[in-house]
């Protein structure tokens, strides 16, 4: 604000500077009057001024100006131009002492300016009309200057702003500003400006500025500002394709021109339609609609009051990958050699608003211990956040939607500030949240959570990278209460695990050899379910105190409590294997019956065969996605073997995925062979090999795989076990079924009555 100070000063001398001008050449020839301006202002004000017409009116004493214009410093280009300046005066009154202005009109002015660090491309009229000090000790001796201009209306202004930071200007189209009057005995100045932005964002602004005490209030209102205006400024610190959504606000300001802390705001901020996309053009970021109320922000002050904040649909995407992540790979790197002069004077960059407001931010937030804050209300609604990682050997994909985060009445007063949130995860589970922070110390806090029908099989990828297991099924109810007393923590957590159930170990270089499916089997109890209470504490400030010990202490606890689980009730009575009742799993890919499933199959035969009012439903379920990428990954690893090795594959008397075991697709051999047939790529290689094979081939194949499976089971229980029409009915699983869809492929068993079973179809 000083800055727009030392401005209004210029020009208030510099008008001044015209009147006396005007006074002395108003008997003279217009062309005469063209002439002077045309000769002497270089010398008088550093720039080339031109006027296309001047005419002087004795009677009214006014001015008419027409084509007026001012070039840059160095004369190459217009700073600034007008099309027509009208200037209704009294000489009367200033050979008096007293310059008066009835009315100053303007019409379609044109500015440009230039921002470089601190400078503009006017700094040096500044430097030159605001930088002689002898009219401070002219009007302490002969007393201050008097003046008045009243009636000041500015229509159509054009305004192109650039500096380094921004590849095109940012421009306004057209602007106008009315001012009733300015006058040297009369402190506030009021001003209403109306702007419309290029880019299609309008603006108005009521502003008022006291000239004795340097204060400053505004009314601003605005809508329909892009986010994409703000790229540039984000460009120094992140890579991105650009953003979307646009920014609207109502707000009354009000600050101290000599005081930059002393500013306060109220009203409201509003964005709509907010993403963020990385340079592949993915939306990583996302928001729907923000809304934030505000009914004090005094910085000075330290008092806040936020009325409401509500975020509708945000949105996350987030990927991992071996070195980096999405988000860790957008930044741009910098040190501080790469500062300018001004970044090391100011501690930010005066040309980025975002460097300005963090700035600010970082002050403000150095007293929050101080700081007297309420907010009545805080809302996130239907939020989604999606994470990849692709640093294990099969990719992990997880879901979080419908989260919803919410807190009332939080305020520096208060004992306890309480957050509340609820998530779908991965479309099945759920999960219910409560946060307690001290707001006087983050020190003190306490969770509680509870999470429900969480589907294991979901993190089979993580089972499988560190512990050789893939998750089979299982579904956990997990609950957690947590307290942190002076970084003291103590949490119980009770976990409930049903239907649990590890794969077959596989060979996975560097995995932990942990017999899992022992301990699992052993913490079972009768009802089939892992049911733990497993306490934690330890020191927050204690630097030794680490995650993994914690984990590898749960674990330990969970061996320690095992116990023996006994068959469900058709397994007691037919002397069978539990699970074999429960489902027939088959391995991805599997297109041929093993022993694994002849068992299942035969023990199913009994049930129907010993229990003739019973009927079983053979459901397949199963994660389509993941084997359509392990179907993409074999089949890249066979062409790469077909291709390093020169001999084709007879898969008659081969075992593909045996031949293909020892194949990484992480060596560089394969990596290569890869940028050979799709040319180089930083894609994950497993996403690069659903991209070699194509999505619509690999779903293709599943489907095939999923139709070859029903007619095996079919066939065998109905050709090689002799099993009567109706007693049995083989499906895949209904959008209306419960069952998961997640984990390896497999025939989930439904029991039911027989007749009824037996008038559905397949």
């Amino acid at each position: 604000m000083k800055f727009l100070l030392r401005i209004w000063n210029v020009l208030r001398w510099g008008l001044l500077a015209i009147l006396v001008m005007l006074a002395l050449l108003w008997a003279f020839h217009p062309p005469l009057v063209r002439w002077a301006v045309r000769t002497y202002s270089p010398e008088h004000t550093g720039r080339r001024i031109t006027l296309e017409h001047f005419r002087f009116h004795p009677l009214t004493t006014s001015v008419d100006i027409r084509g007026l214009q001012v070039l840059e410093a160095d004369g190459d280009s217009v700073f600034l131009s007008v099309r027509s300046l009208y200037v209704n005066s009294s000489l009367v009154k200033a050979l008096g002492g007293f310059y008066e202005v009835s009315a100053l009109h303007v019409s379609h002015p044109y500015v440009r300016i230039v921002q470089s660090g601190t400078r503009f491309n006017f700094s040096d009229l500044i430097d030159r009309f605001a930088g002689d000090s002898t009219q401070v000790e002219d009007e302490e001796t002969t007393g201050p200057v008097r003046y008045a201009v009243h009636d000041v209306r500015v229509d159509s202004l054009a305004i192109d702003y650039s500096s380094p930071l921004l590849p095109t200007p940012l421009s306004v189209a057209h602007a106008d500003l009315t001012c009733p009057q300015v006058k040297w005995d009369v402190a506030l100045i009021e001003a209403l400006v109306t702007a419309t932005m290029t880019s299609g964002a309008d603006i108005e602004a009521d502003v008022q500025v006291d000239q004795e005490r340097l204060t400053y209030a505004a009314h601003v209102q605005a809508g329909g500002i892009h986010w994409r205006l703000l790229e540039p400024y984000i460009e120094p610190y992140m890579h991105l394709a650009g953003m979307t959504g646009t920014i609207d606000m109502d707000l009354a300001l009000r600050g101290d021109a000599e005081d930059d802390m002393d500013f306060a705001l109220k009203g409201v901020i509003g964005t709509s339609g907010f993403g963020m996309l990385d340079p592949d053009s993915v939306k990583i970021l996302g928001l729907e609609r923000f809304d934030l109320v505000i009914d004090t922000a005094d910085v000075k002050a330290e008092l806040y009051r936020v009325r409401r904040m509500v975020l509708d649909e945000p949105y996350v995407f987030a990927e991992l990958y071996d070195s980096t992540d999405n988000f860790t790979r957008l930044l741009v790197e910098t040190d501080s050699a790469g500062y300018t002069e001004a970044e090391e004077e100011l501690g930010y960059d005066p040309e980025n608003p975002f460097s300005i407001l963090a700035h600010y931010v970082k002050l403000v937030a150095e007293n929050y211990a101080t700081m007297n804050y309420k907010v009545d209300s805080v809302g996130v609604y239907d939020g989604t956040v999606i994470f990849n990682d692709f640093t294990l050997e099969q990719p992990f994909h997880y879901e979080l939607t419908d989260l919803t985060l919410t807190a009332d009445d939080i305020n520096s007063g208060a004992e306890e500030l309480v957050l509340r949130t609820h998530a779908v995860l991965n479309k099945d589970g759920t999960l219910e949240a409560e946060l307690g922070l001290d707001p006087h110390s983050l020190r003190n806090m306490r969770l509680a959570y509870t999470v429900e029908q969480v589907g294991m099989p979901d993190f089979g990828p993580y089972t499988v990278h560190y512990v050789a297991h893939p998750i089979l099924s299982g579904r956990t109810r997990y609950v957690c209460n947590t307290t942190i007393i002076d970084n003291q923590l103590q949490s119980e957590n009770h976990i409930l695990v049903e239907d649990f159930q590890f794969g077959k170990k596989m060979d996975i270089t560097d995995a932990y050899n942990l017999p899992v499916r022992l301990a699992v089997g052993l913490m079972k109890d009768k009802d089939g379910n892992i049911d733990l209470k497993v306490p934690v504490e330890g020191d927050l400030d204690d630097p030794e105190y680490k995650v993994w010990p914690i984990v590898w202490q749960v674990l330990k606890n969970l061996v320690v409590k095992a116990v023996t689980a006994p068959a469900a009730l058709i397994g007691r009575a037919l002397g069978a294997d539990e699970d074999d009742l429960k489902a027939v799993r088959f391995l991805a890919l599997q297109e041929t019956i093993g022993p694994k499933q002849e068992k299942p199959l035969n023990t199913l035969t009994r049930v129907v065969t010993e229990k003739p009012d019973l009927a079983i439903e053979l459901v397949q379920t199963g994660d389509r996605q993941a084997e359509a990428e392990a179907y993409a990954i074999r089949t890249a690893k066979a062409a790469y073997y077909v291709d390093s090795t020169g001999h084709p594959i007879d898969t008659a008397v081969a075992d593909l995925d045996e031949l293909l075991e020892g194949l990484d697709i992480r060596s560089p051999a394969f990596l290569a062979w890869m940028d050979a047939q799709a040319g180089p790529s930083d894609a994950p290689i497993q996403r690069r090999c659903m991209q070699l094979i194509g999505e619509t081939n690999a779903a293709t194949e599943v489907e095939r795989l999923w139709a070859v499976r029903r007619d095996l089971v079919t066939n065998y229980l109905s050709v090689e076990k002799e099993l009567p029409a109706g007693s049995f009915l083989v499906r895949d699983r209904l959008d209306t079924d419960t069952i998961p869809t997640m984990g390896q492929p497999s025939f989930h068993v439904l029991y039911g009555v027989r007749d009824e079973v037996a008038t559905r179809s397949p």
